[in-house]
């Protein structure tokens, strides 16, 4: 076999179609027709197209500022995802089509059953879009079957969604029913210890009292020391002895007020007044403390009582289970097949595979096999 016989050039290579032309012309065309039968034999189908999204069932409704959300997120779409992938939905939308006649498939037996879920799924489709929405899609030779098809899908969706997520709603009502109950109890309790502690101290208003009480003492302090100046003036005038009296008087009263602002009378017997001071500094702390925890507890109390309303509103409302972002409609062009895509793609194939046949074919002719199989291997001496 020589080197001459097994190369080629371009002019071989159209030297070799040339003379094939008309085996590859009857096979290309042959192709061709067949194609073109098959395509006209098929079916047409039509896709009904419907784009939605899940609603906000979890228990966080509404965002850091108060908000209600209304969309779910990622969790609920995979949900959903989950629920229109399920074998009640398939067997639901089998029997509500009665799609094995359909199909012309028997589905008396477990294997038939199977062929024709397999053929539903084949002709119906569920995604997530980039937009975080789901497309949900359904084929069938009727465009108005296609379309109430998707519709009827949407309704069992929603409906397998939302019995899912009544038992959450359940659980979260009762939860929030129980952080209620808990905050109002511990309420109670922060205000009894507070009123306790206010008949001990005799403290009812810290910020009035304590301006309260600084002016009084402050203003006791001056008249007192204001009247001691007094008393020794008079002393030294040899003032009239009534008047002296007067003033010791007034010192005296002074100074039993003073003492019993300081915590009681210089006699010892002790006195509950709200004019006490040192009862007032050892209590103004532990009411400062229960006031500011019973102002946290009402804040908190409040907060979950504004978001359990707004949960109500929302979890026990008329709202769907999902929100049809872009609504079903009739398709009014066929999706598939597309003829001249078969037919192009056909002849395509059979100019390909019917070149390189005729190419393998000379090749084979050219070869001298005998010399091939035969051919003594070449001595190195």
């Amino acid at each position: 076999m020589t080197k001459e016989k097994n190369s080629y050039s371009l002019l071989d290579i159209v030297g070799i179609l040339y003379r094939w032309k008309k085996p590859l012309l009857i096979l290309i065309l042959a192709t061709t027709l067949s194609a073109v039968l098959v395509s006209l034999i098929l079916d047409d189908y039509y896709t009904a197209y419907a784009t939605f999204v899940p609603t906000n069932e979890e228990q966080k409704l509404f965002d850091s500022a108060g908000n209600l959300t209304l969309y779910g997120g990622d969790d609920a779409v995979s949900r959903v995802l989950i629920f229109a992938e399920s074998s009640p939905f398939v067997s639901y939308m089998i029997d509500e089509f009665n799609l094995a006649k359909v199909y012309d498939i028997d589905d008396s037996t477990p294997k038939g059953r199977n062929k024709v879920e397999k053929q539903f799924k084949k002709l119906y489709d569920i995604k997530r879009n980039k937009h975080s929405g789901l497309e949900i899609s359904i084929q069938d030779k009727e465009p108005k079957v296609a379309a109430e098809m998707v519709s009827f899908a949407l309704k069992k969706i929603e409906k397998l969604y939302r019995n899912a997520t009544a038992g959450n709603k359940e659980l979260i009502k009762q939860t929030y029913e129980k952080a209620i109950l808990e905050k109002e109890r511990e309420l109670i309790i922060v205000a009894d210890t507070l009123t306790r502690l206010r008949k001990k101290f005799n403290i009812f208003d810290v910020e009035s009292q304590s301006e309260s009480l600084s002016s009084m003492l402050a203003s006791l302090e001056s008249k007192l020391i204001f009247d001691k100046a007094k008393l020794r003036a008079f002393v030294d005038m040899r003032a009239p002895r009534d008047s002296i009296i007067n003033v010791k008087a007034r010192i005296e009263g002074a100074q039993n007020q003073r003492d019993m602002m300081r915590g009681g009378l210089s006699n010892g017997n002790q006195l509950e007044t709200s004019a006490d001071i040192y009862a007032f500094n050892r209590g103004r702390d532990l009411i400062i403390y229960w006031e500011t925890k019973i102002t946290n507890l009402n804040e908190e109390l409040s907060l979950i009582i504004t978001q359990f309303a707004k949960f109500k509103t929302h979890a026990y409302s008329n709202i769907a289970g999902i929100i049809i972002l872009e609504p079903v409609q009739v398709p009014n062009l066929k999706s598939y097949p597309i003829r001249s895509f078969i037919v192009l793609g056909s002849t395509l194939i059979a100019i390909i595979i019917g070149i390189i046949g005729v190419l393998l074919l000379d090749i084979y002719k050219r070869v001298n096999w005998k010399e091939v199989l035969y051919e003594k291997p070449i001595s190195n001496t």
